[in-house]
């Protein structure tokens, strides 16, 4: 193995040198694709600290596998500091807790799982993801899905929003790449019509009043781009019944008891009707809590505004449901 990790890292500084995507294979055993991840890391190294490059992500790193990628926004970003000079950091790991109810390598695995199945929708769908002029990450929070993307997507046409100013400012602080902005708790925002080839949004249609959620997938309508793809993720039935253990909310005092009426609540979504458990009871906030979306209710109501595609209900792909739509052309 030594003699074909040299030749590898010894042909890899070859093309860093130059302007050129990286490229590494992905046809290795475990231990030699460490070796080699471990050789690339080396070599790129060599690159940002002897050459004045001042490539973007995509540029540099759009050649690479998913697997390497996700290792170089871990593993590779804590062992290398020209590395962390042009990746995205975290927060504190209060901060991740508090919004992700995880923290370090296991909340970014959540991440660049949804990237990677939001990804594989779009090129399946409408068509390369490089292809994509403009993505907004709806509801981005501290932005571990959007960073992501930076591998193949110019980073002038990913954008971020939260109503959540502190996440923005976060997300500005340790994404020098993306586009981050604050938006109120209700549309609309500042973009024009047909600004987005594609709109992902992961668990904030998992919170929104059925009011809030007509009112937001309006205006999201209004900003796709006709032919392009909105992807928003749900509670699934299983969380109905799961809330009937007390939960624990970040600024609440006492856990709480969510869709009380587990029965109910269950025919209700087996029915195709809107599962909601309030949480907030005044103010700004007040349309947010639990939400279960069935797939019924998807068919009956979001196709008023966009054509159905999927309805994905399996958890080895996603923690939560994944509703893909389409705006028609």
């Amino acid at each position: 193995m030594g003699q074909h990790l040299k030749n590898f890292a010894n042909s890899l500084v070859g093309r860093l040198t130059g302007r050129g995507s990286l490229e590494v294979s992905g046809n290795t055993s475990s231990a030699d694709q460490l070796a080699e991840h471990q050789a690339f890391l080396a070599a790129l190294d060599i690159r940002l600290n002897r050459f004045a490059v001042n490539q973007q992500p995509n540029e540099l790193f759009a050649n690479v596998t998913d697997d390497l990628w996700f290792w170089l926004c871990t593993e590779g970003y804590r062992s290398s500091a020209p590395l962390r000079n042009v990746l995205p950091g975290l927060p504190d790991e209060t901060v991740q807790l508090t919004y992700t109810g995880d923290k370090g390598d296991s909340v970014l695995k959540d991440g660049w799982a949804a990237y990677k199945l939001f990804k594989s929708l779009y090129e399946r769908h409408v068509g390369p993801i490089a292809d994509c002029r403009n993505v907004l990450d709806f509801g981005c929070g501290w932005g571990r899905i959007i960073r992501f993307f930076l591998k193949d997507v110019a980073p002038s046409k990913l954008w971020g929003v939260d109503p959540v100013a502190e996440m923005v400012s976060l997300c500005r602080r340790q994404n020098r790449w993306c586009n981050f902005e604050a938006i109120h708790t209700s549309p609309p925002c500042r973009f024009p019509e047909n600004t987005f080839d594609l709109i992902y949004s992961f668990s904030v249609f998992s919170h929104l009043s059925e009011e809030m959620h007509k009112s937001w997938l309006l205006e999201l309508n209004r900003i796709l781009k006709p032919g392009g793809l909105l992807i928003a993720t749900t509670r699934g039935r299983e969380f109905i019944e799961q809330s009937a253990v007390p939960r624990k909310y970040e600024n609440i005092d006492s856990p709480l008891l969510l869709f009380t009426d587990t029965e109910q609540c269950q025919s209700d979504y087996d029915n195709g009707r809107y599962c909601f458990s309030q949480i907030v009871h005044e103010g700004e906030w007040s349309y947010w809590g639990e939400t279960a979306i069935p797939r019924e209710y998807v068919l009956n109501h979001w196709t008023r505004w966009f054509t159905f595609l999927d309805y994905i209900d399996d958890r080895n792909l996603c923690s939560q449901n994944v509703i893909v739509m389409s705006k028609p052309a």
